[in-house]
């Protein structure tokens, strides 16, 4: 396959992340408030509770989705390429089915499970009931599921941003008035009603895709599934592990530390990675389906990772300077006073969240070469080690130490994933991305020692200065790699692009 110049592949990650990142902006404003209202009404208390049922549902989910979101995208991603409208359609109908089918499996394993998990993560069956009509979320979330992966693995980028919008804007009158009057008791309420209206859109947008009708039997969908199901065998497996951690995690705080501690981990976990989680999950958008076209051209994958971990470092940068100079400010806005006791949580899961960033592209190869036994491998090694620093960093500094174990599995990651991906395809950065590193990691480490040393209004002021600084040298460096200016074509992208336009993108 021909390489595209090398400004053309910058543009299109700016494009796509662009899109999707412009519409997250709005889940950005909408979430403020929402997790204002949250702290409020809820406290430490409820964010600890919130944060309980969903270390409990994420094993569960992983089981029941056998990987299918992840191997679902990658198999739609190979038949769009074909060209092939009657093999699409036959994968959409069959990535529809069996995330059906995983919902209704979701369901019924939590309503079995609701009693014993109760009892092991609270030490009581007070919540068991709670428990059984969160089942209602994964019937849901399942389906949900797969219909995402239809609109990712055919690259319906606007649809997807749509979605994000629309989910957000109708999300926030949905649950704040059930915070205001139930209060803690509106947790589980909140959490199945924000299932429905998520389901319900990405059904909306699902529906408007034109292809032709097929006709296929239960027997026929089995068979079309196994390639699918051989890989989210192997998501589901790293899936489950992750969430198994997860919620081991959650369990140690909760039992040593307590409930209200686990509510402080949440919101400075919830606060370090929202940010590079939006940026993460708008480039990967685009970029699993793109690596996956080219997964069988080593040298076109070790270029595309490169350039997509140089945005991603340039994207995210300002973003992690902030949240590390400005953890007190960001804390007081996003929560309350209570929470105060997460704030150097906080500054030390910035580097954790940091090294995501350059984990990120390099793990995708693994799933876009089909590396199976790499991604089993690599899985259980980090998860084994997140939770022997976690189990460490809480017996030796207390709750300040769940946010030295993030960073050192970050760094654990990137150097798996170094020795791995350059076994796998030669894999290296280039000189530009280690040069790129040398200033994340040197600004990183300079705000950090601000933010611990200086008083509250000398850290800021630096903390300004230091992000806007940043944010201009980002936007710099991506202005020299287009060409053009970044701001500018961005607006005109999204403009000529708005995702709520009645034309949809196929």
């Amino acid at each position: 396959m021909p390489s595209t110049s090398p400004k053309n592949s910058y543009g299109q990650i700016i494009k796509s992340t662009g899109l999707i990142g412009g519409s997250s902006l709005v889940s950005v404003l909408v979430s403020m408030v929402r997790v204002k209202f949250t702290a409020v009404y809820l406290g430490p208390l409820g964010v600890g509770l919130f944060g309980a049922y969903t270390t409990i549902l994420q094993p569960i989910t992983a089981v029941s989705g056998f990987g299918l979101a992840a191997s679902g995208v990658r198999q739609l991603a190979e038949a769009n390429g074909t060209g092939d409208q009657a093999k699409v359609a036959r994968t959409v109908l069959t990535v529809k089915r069996a995330a059906l089918l995983s919902g209704v499996i979701g369901a019924l394993l939590l309503l079995v499970l609701a009693y014993p998990a109760c009892l092991s993560t609270f030490g009581n069956t007070e919540h068991v009931i709670p428990l059984a009509v969160l089942s209602l979320t994964l019937l849901i979330g399942g389906y949900s599921s797969g219909l995402g992966s239809v609109l990712q693995g055919l690259r319906r980028v606007r649809d997807m941003a749509a979605q994000s919008i629309i989910g957000a804007v109708l999300g926030l009158p949905l649950v704040i008035p059930m915070m205001i009057l139930w209060g803690i008791d509106s947790i589980v309420p909140m959490m199945v009603a924000s299932s429905v209206m998520g389901a319900s859109i990405t059904w909306w947008y699902n529906r408007r895709i034109q292809l032709p009708v097929v006709h296929m039997t239960w027997r026929e969908t089995w068979m079309e599934a196994t390639p699918m199901l051989k890989l989210g065998f192997v998501f589901m497996s790293t899936g489950l592990m992750g969430a198994g951690v997860a919620y081991l995690t959650r369990l140690i705080i909760i039992r040593k530390l307590g409930l209200e501690a686990n509510g402080l981990f949440s919101a400075a976990y919830m606060l370090s990675s929202y940010y590079v989680g939006l940026i993460l999950a708008a480039m990967s958008t685009d970029f699993y389906p793109r690596l996956t076209a080219v997964a069988n051209n080593n040298l076109e994958i070790n270029r595309l990772v490169n350039e997509q971990t140089e945005v991603g470092m340039l994207m995210t940068m300002p973003g992690l300077v902030a949240t590390l100079l400005l953890a007190p400010l960001v804390i007081r806005v996003f929560y309350t006073a209570n929470f105060n006791p997460a704030i150097e949580i906080l500054q030390w899961q910035v580097f954790g969240i940091a090294l995501r960033v350059l984990f990120w592209p390099m793990g995708t190869i693994l799933a876009a070469k089909n590396a199976k036994r790499l991604i089993l491998i690599t899985d259980v090694a980090g998860n084994c080690l997140s939770l022997i620093f976690f189990y460490l960093g809480i017996e030796f500094f207390g709750l300040p130490g769940t946010g030295i174990a993030l960073f050192l599995f970050g760094l654990s990651a990137v150097l798996i994933g170094i020795v791995v991906t350059h076994r796998l395809t030669g894999f290296r950065w280039s000189l530009a991305n280690l040069r790129l590193l040398g200033v994340m990691a040197c600004l990183l480490i300079l705000s950090f020692l601000v933010a611990r040393n200086l008083t509250w209004l000398w850290s800021t002021t630096i903390g300004v200065a230091l992000t806007g600084s940043t944010a201009w040298f980002c936007s710099h460096t991506l202005n020299r790699l287009l060409g053009h200016n970044l701001l500018l074509a961005t607006w005109n992208k999204l403009k000529n692009s708005f995702p709520l336009r009645g034309k949809s993108e196929s």
